[in-house]
């Protein structure tokens, strides 16, 4: 096509060429005439007219020069273009050719294309043909395959079945005679049972009656003698602490009544001051005293309570444990290897009781001992009237310090003193306003607030309350 183009293009060109070699050879027009007037007549008018005649001659000269140059040049132009026309029958011969050619390879090459395609089409048609047999002979083995699986497993399932029949069939004939053997020995193992029982009872119930009487002797004696122990060493227990109790409150209140004594003279007051700090100093050591002794009459009182309780205890636990072998004695069968096992845990059960328990002091308890006679006297006052009077500490397990070396941050508050740690101070307990009460000493004052029945806070330090054990 592009050839073809090009013979075209060609073509157009030598046309214009032609075309414009025809319009060289045209002669250009004349021109006009000398105009004649009739001044021009004159004497010299035969020299004008030679001067114009020769004028014509050499513009007719030039002009046939010019119209020779123009078919030169028209007759080379028409050669150059029957050149360029015989070039461009040439180009278009070749053009043509060209074209010819180059069809007959794309003929040629579409043809292969197409021989090409159809092999591939024919291939790929085959391979499918061949897919698809391979895929329904696949499906068909499959099916085949799945209906023998399904033969089987129903012929398996039927086989399981008869077989399962005849397996209960055998079970229950088996399980049949089993227990008609079971029964008859079950009823001659309960008849010998029965015998041995009887005979054992008869044996233990004697036994027991010998351990019974010698257990009861033993119980009696055993609590006679604890209970006067008891009472004997309670006794002793409340002389001793009375007395301590009595010397340590004789000796605090003689060393506060000092103390007190030491700063009134160190401090100008008036004479109704210091007869006032004295007489407080001697009111907290009488109080003191008068609750030591309280004290210890009560640990004295509820000591030999405690042991009278503890020998009754100890009667009735040896009753108890004697009337409990007896039972026991009584309600055990013949001795079997299960029984003697009973019996050797019971024994080891019972040695472990009376081994040592170790205990840890109850939450909000005070210590049982080294308690000061301020703090027995405010964790008995009377709180109806004034809430906050008592014994308290940061935390009940801060409870079981009070009092005991190296211990701090506790509080003890009587009608005329607050204790905190080692530091006390002189106060007269008022009852609160609302839930707040101020206690002064000299130039210091100390805020409480109640915040219920077992908790107050001391100067915004909260704390609650600790009892006796």
């Amino acid at each position: 096509m592009r050839k073809i183009r090009l013979l075209a293009v060609s073509a157009a060109l030598s046309l214009g060429l032609l075309l414009a070699a025809c319009g060289n050879n045209s002669a250009p027009p004349p021109p006009p005439p000398a105009a004649t007037t009739p001044a021009a007549e004159s004497p010299a008018a035969p020299a004008a007219a030679t001067d114009t005649a020769a004028a014509e001659k050499a513009a007719a000269e030039k002009k046939a020069a010019e119209e020779k140059a123009a078919a030169d040049k028209a007759a080379a132009d028409a050669k150059a273009a029957e050149a360029a026309a015989a070039k461009a029958a040439k180009e278009k011969k070749a053009a043509d050719a060209a074209a010819a050619a180059k069809a007959a390879e794309e003929k040629r090459a579409a043809e292969a294309a197409a021989a090409a395609k159809a092999a591939e089409e024919k291939k790929a048609a085959e391979a499918a043909a061949a897919a698809k047999a391979a895929e329904e002979k696949k499906a068909a083995e499959a099916a085949a395959a799945a209906k023998a699986a399904e033969e089987k497993k129903a012929a398996e399932a039927a086989a399981a079945a008869k077989a399962a029949e005849e397996k209960k069939a055998a079970d229950a004939a088996a399980a049949a005679k089993a227990a008609e053997e079971k029964k008859a020995v079950e009823a001659a193992a309960a008849a010998k049972a029965a015998e041995e029982k009887k005979a054992a009872e008869a044996a233990a119930a004697a036994k027991a009656a010998e351990e019974k009487k010698a257990a009861e002797a033993a119980a009696a004696a055993k609590a006679a003698e604890e209970k006067k122990a008891a009472e004997a060493a309670a006794a002793a227990k409340a002389a001793e602490e009375k007395k301590a109790a009595e010397a340590a409150a004789a000796a605090k209140a003689a060393e506060e009544k000092k103390a007190a004594e030491a700063a009134a003279a160190a401090k100008p007051v008036t004479a109704a001051g210091a007869k006032g700090a004295a007489d407080a100093a001697a009111a907290i050591a009488a109080a003191q005293i008068e609750s030591s002794a309280e004290v210890a009459a009560s640990t004295a009182t509820s000591t030999t309570e405690e042991a009278a309780a503890s020998a009754a205890a100890a009667e009735a636990k040896g009753g108890a444990d004697a009337a409990g072998a007896v039972t026991a004695a009584e309600a055990k069968p013949a001795a079997s290897e299960a029984e003697s096992k009973g019996a050797a845990d019971a024994a080891a059960a019972a040695t472990a009781a009376t081994e040592p328990v170790m205990t840890t002091p109850a939450m909000g308890i005070l210590p049982a001992s080294g308690l000061k006679p301020d703090t027995r006297l405010a964790v008995g006052a009377k709180t109806d009237e004034i809430g906050y009077l008592g014994v308290w500490a940061p935390d009940y397990a801060a409870c079981g310090a009070v009092d005991q070396p190296g211990s701090s941050g506790y509080a003890v508050i009587t009608k005329i003193s607050l204790r905190q740690g080692s530091d006390i101070l002189l106060v007269d307990a008022v009852p609160a306003t609302g839930d707040k009460a101020t206690l002064k000493a000299g130039d210091k004052s100390v805020e409480i607030v109640q915040a219920g029945p077992d908790a107050i806070s001391i100067n915004g330090t909260a704390m609650v309350r600790c009892t006796l054990p």
